[in-house]
This record gives structure tokens, sequence and C-alpha cells, in this order.
């Protein structure tokens, strides 16, 4: 029994070992006597041999006992148990399959690994980590099933796990170094295949263009739900390629440095969304600031219209009333007069081509009411200069001094021009009727120049505003947000506010309420993330100009020259260099670099290039999940070659 096990050590087969005995004439040993069922199947034709051992892959090494335990009722000789109809025919199958790997030591493994591909449907896992795992599983199922006898189950099993497991993690490490080579090549291919061969294999251009976006989207941790989400917090005209993350963004710029139809979209692009920028916030600002309003200057000609109607008719009347000079009117009048106010009033009534006819204040002096407004327009004037008012807003004590002088003069000329009727003034009507558009008017002129002031100035200015005022003030802010979008300095401002502080400071002062502004400011976020569309295609000139020479075949041809002279030299590391430098040349072609940019580059609203990359993606998971099994399943079939080498080293 010794001689046996080391001339099994030594790689004989039982049959040499066997020849061997008899051609010397020594008895047989007890478990090299071949049976009937043995020799029966060692006779069986190579198809059935070959059937036999590829049934072992998918049933995991229990095909003979599968198949010999539904037979066995049905084959059952004269005299024969069912037991042993079964024993019968598992040794004949037993003998059949071993013969069959013993003639074809390459091919039995490769027959069962490629009949063990259905079990790839299993989704025990995917990668690496996943291939192993099935590896380890198949192989320890393999292995029981391989087993001669109960006993050997435990170690055939155990043994089988472990290099199934390496087996299944190599294969699957080879197949992701390999795939994408091979995907670059089917690429290729199908460019020349039929359009329904392409849309049948799934393998058109628009197929795999799919792909890279999903596996740029994946690389994102990007889904195709946070995807439709962004978008429609971008806009309407907002593209896929903005939706994801850098990886999706970066794609989209190397196809437009590529040579094919990308870089004109994205030209195109560009010089729309430069042109149209200052529209779409200017409209932003006008949601929140002005919904529904008119521009700036058509709602000062209204109100100057609306000031003109109301208040004239009462100037009229108080034109008509001649007011007389007591001794307080005649020292307000005078002091007045001192302070340079009848100067103003001079200048004024020149400009609006009326008399100033107000020359002595004396005391009993008959005076007209047209001269009288005039000093108070002038009046008007002085409290509004620099040595009434500061820089900052504050009122100097000249200032209150000169408001203090307004008051009193008002007031008398109030008392001088009540109706009698109506026990009301008519200058103090007449004024009402023309502040409160003139307030509007003011206050939208300061709305329009708001952005030069600071955040303090702006609380001060707009704390006693009316209603109607501070809705005037925001049409004029409006009109400035505006036109600082027109301009591409004034563009850059505003898309730069989330790190002006400043800026945000003003702002919010400005629009209605904080949430007003945030919906301000995410609108312009929007338009600062679009913005970045202009680097698109727009770095390396090198990169470009390096593909547009291989896109003459330039460097194909320099790949083809240095392939022939490594061939020729028998340098293998040179080979496989200029082979791998050939492959990566193929790795997109431009129909594919094309339909790459249109998909990054379609609109928001396209919900159907969404729908069709969710489902690409979940191929893609699913290709994954049934190629790592499949991985693990062949590997785990190929593990008897290293379980025999393993158990000899053993021994």
């Amino acid at each position: 029994m010794d001689a046996l096990q080391e001339a099994r050590a030594a790689g004989y087969s039982d049959d040499q070992i066997r020849a061997y005995f008899l051609s010397k004439g020594i008895q047989l040993p007890k478990e090299l006597e071949v049976s009937e069922a043995q020799v029966t199947g060692v006779q069986l034709p190579k198809y059935a041999k070959l059937g036999l051992t590829a049934l072992q892959g998918p049933t995991l090494g229990f095909g003979e006992e599968i198949t010999s335990a539904i037979g066995a009722p049905f084959a059952v000789k004269s005299g024969e148990t069912l037991t042993e109809a079964y024993k019968r025919l598992r040794d004949i199958q037993r003998s059949a399959i071993k013969s069959y790997e013993e003639e074809y030591p390459i091919g039995a493994p490769v027959a069962k690994a490629i009949s063990s591909l259905p079990l790839g449907m299993l989704r025990i896992g995917s990668g690496i980590t996943g291939a192993a795992t099935t590896g380890a599983v198949t192989g320890a199922v393999t292995g029981a099933g391989e087993s001669q006898t109960i006993e050997e189950i435990p170690s055939e099993a155990a043994l089988s796990a472990a290099t199934g497991g390496a087996m299944g993690g190599g294969v699957e490490a080879v197949r992701k170094a390999v795939a994408p080579v091979v995907g670059s090549v089917k690429a290729r291919v199908s460019g020349v295949l039929p359009k329904s061969a392409q849309d049948f294999a799934n393998m058109s251009s628009t197929d795999y263009a799919r792909r890279r976006i999903a596996e740029a989207m994946i690389r994102d941790g990007a889904t195709t739900d946070q995807v439709a989400a962004r978008l429609a917090k971008l806009g309407d005209d907002a593209i896929l390629a903005e939706a994801a993350g850098k990886n999706m963004f970066d794609l989209l710029d190397t196809m437009a440095t590529l040579p094919g139809r990308t870089k004109n979209y994205t030209e195109q692009l560009i010089r729309q969304r430069q042109a149209t920028r200052g529209r779409v916030l200017g409209e932003a600002a006008q949601r929140e600031l002005a919904p529904g309003q008119q521009n700036l200057g058509d709602m000062v000609q209204s109100l100057i219209t609306q000031r003109s109607v109301n208040a004239d008719p009462l100037y009229e009347q108080v034109k008509r009333i001649p007011v007389t000079l007591d001794k307080d009117l005649s020292e307000i009048v005078s002091a007045a007069k001192k302070l340079g106010a009848f100067s103003t009033a001079d200048k004024i009534a020149t400009a609006t081509r009326k008399p100033f006819t107000l020359e002595s204040v004396d005391e009993g002096k008959i005076v007209s009411m047209t001269d009288l407004d005039l000093v108070k327009q002038g009046l008007d004037q002085i409290s509004k200069s620099s040595a009434a008012i500061t820089a900052t807003g504050e009122v100097t004590p000249f200032g209150r001094s000169i408001n203090q002088l307004r008051k009193d003069l008002l007031k008398r000329l109030d008392e001088a021009t009540v109706d009698q009727n109506t026990g009301k003034s008519i200058y103090a009507q007449a004024r009402s009727e023309f502040a409160g558009p003139s307030r509007m008017i003011d206050a939208a002129e300061y709305g329009r120049t708001v952005l030069n002031k600071t955040p303090d100035q702006i609380r001060q200015e707009i704390k006693d505003m009316g209603q109607s005022e501070l809705e005037a003030f925001r049409v004029g802010a409006y009109e400035g947000l505006r036109m600082l979008a027109g301009t591409p300095a004034g563009q850059s401002k505003l898309l730069n506010l989330w790190k002006e502080p400043a800026m945000q400071e003003r702002l919010k002062e400005i629009f209605p309420s904080e949430r007003s502004f945030r919906r301000f400011a995410s609108d312009v976020a929007a338009e600062a993330r679009k913005r970045e569309i202009q680097s698109i295609g727009r770095g390396s000139q090198t990169a470009g100009r390096e593909a547009r020479i291989e896109d003459v075949a330039l460097a194909q041809l320099q790949d083809t020259a240095n392939i022939a002279a490594a061939a020729k030299t028998m340098d293998v590391g040179s080979l496989l260099n200029a082979l791998t430098s050939g492959m990566k040349r193929t790795a997109v072609p431009e129909p594919v670099r094309n339909e790459i940019g249109r998909i990054l580059l379609s609109r928001a609203t396209s919900a159907d290039e969404i729908r069709a990359i969710r489902n690409a993606m979940e191929r893609m998971k699913q290709q994954e999940r049934f190629m790592a099994t499949s991985s693990g399943v062949i590997g785990g079939q190929a593990t008897q070659p290293f379980v025999d080498v393993l158990k000899s080293l053993l021994d």
C-alpha cells in the first residue's frame, strides 16, 4: 500500500499503476480492482463523458448523485436492490467523469466553468469580495460533491473553499483589470454593426455614452433622484452636467476638449448663457422686489401725473389767497431771507417760469401765497444741504434750527389758507396731495442708488417709510440691481454674493423678508453654478492638440511602428506598452463622445434622459453582480487541479 501511495504522489494515474501491476504479474490491490461499473463508465462515448463532466458545474459536483437518484428506480436489475442500482449508476458516471478529466485535464475544468455561468444570476455579492465569497461557497460545495467517501467531505470542502475563495477573487480582479480594454474594443467594434444589432445588444453609441455618464454619477456619489432635484432647483435652462458633481463636470470638459461636436455645442451654450445672464438675474430681483410692477421710469411718470392731477387744482386756489404779514410771520420770512431762501426761491421761480416778486417783508405788507410757497421750497433745499445733514445722515444743530423755522412757516401759512366752508387748510391739502407721490418718487430714487449705501444708512432711511413708499423704494432697488446685472462687472459682483458679506447685508435690508432674500440668493447661486460652464473645453491647449493629432491617425501610425519594432526585437515590455497605448486611443470613439456631450448638455426639462441613465445604472449594478458571481463560480469550479496539487504537497 505504501508503494501505491508513493506512485500516486509521483503523479502516476491509477490506470498506469494498474497496468504496471498487471505487467509484473503482481496481484492488484483491492482499491485498484476494476468493477464492471467502472469499465462501463470508461467505455462511454466522449460526448456522454463531456455531458456528465459539464453537469458537475451547475450542480456543484453533485451531478452523478442527483442523476443516479433519479434514474435508479428505472434501472433496477433483477435481484438488485434500489440502493445497489443507485451505487451502480453513480460509479458508472464517476468513472466516466474521471476518465474525461484524465484525458482532458484543461478541457474538463473549462466545461464545468462554462456550464456554471447561469449561477451568476444568484445575487451573492459584487466586487472582488463578493467574487471571493462566491468562490469559497462554490468551492466548498463542489469539494463536498467531488468527495468519493463521506469521510473525505470535511477536508475536501475546507480545502476547496479556501482555494475557491482565492481563485474567485483572482478571477474577478483579472476581469476588472481587462474590463476597460474589453469595453473600448466593444465600443469600437459596435460602430461597424447595423443599428438594429447595436440596439438589440445594448451596444449603440447612446448606450455606451449613458454608461459612461452613469459611472461618473456614481463616482460623484449622486443618485438620479438627487440629480433631478438639483436640475429643478437650477432652473429650466440647467444642463445635466451641472447637477451631479466634479466627475460629471470633468467628463463634459474632456469631451469638449477632444475632437467632436461637443466643443461646438458647449460654445453655443456658453454664448447663450452670457447673453441672457443679465436678464435672468434681473428677473430674479423683480420676482422678489417688484412682482407685477412696471419699471422705474414708468412708475415715476405715473406718480408725476397723479401728483399733478390731484395737487394742481388746490395750488391754483392757493395762488388766489392774499396773506398779510403780521409781526410773527414777518420775522419768520425775514429770517428765511437772511438764510438764503429768497435766492433759492428766485432760482426755482426762474426755472419753472413763475414770478417771484417778494422783496419787502415789512409788517402789514400783503404778499401772494405763490411767493411764500417758493420761500418754503427754498427752506426745503437748505434743510437738505451738507450744512444741515452730515455725510452719515446725521442732522446738525443748524439743520435742526432750519427744520424748526420751516415748521413755524408752514404752521402760519396753513392758518392763513383755511377754507371757511370746510375749516381745513387748502395749502395743507395741496401739500399732502403733492407730497404723497413725491415721497414715493424720492423713495424710488433712493432705492435705485441704495447699493452705494451702508446697511445702517439704509435702515435709518426706510424705518419711517409707509407701505407705498417701501414698495416704491423696492421698485427703485430692483432697477438698481437690474442695471448692475446688465454689465459683466456687475454680474461678477452679484455672482460672488456668497463671499461678500457686505453686499449680503445691504441686500437683506432691501428685500421684504429674510425668506425673500434667501430665494433671491438661491437664484443667484444657481446662476453662479451655471457660470462654471465657461471653463468647459478651455483648459490645456496641449491636450486638445494631442487629441487632434490622434484624430488624423498620426498617433496610430506611430503605435503600429512601435508594435512592429517591439515584436521584431521580442521586447515584451515595449510590446505591452505599445499595445496598451493603442488600446487607450480607442477608448472612446467619436460617436460615443458626441453622445456623451449631447446627453450632458441636455436641459433640465429632459426627464427622458434621467430615466434612461437610471436604467443604465441599474443594468450596470446587475451586470456587476452577475460578473462577480460568475467569477466566483468559475474560480470555485476551477479548484480541483489546484486542490490535487495542494494535497500532494501536504501528503
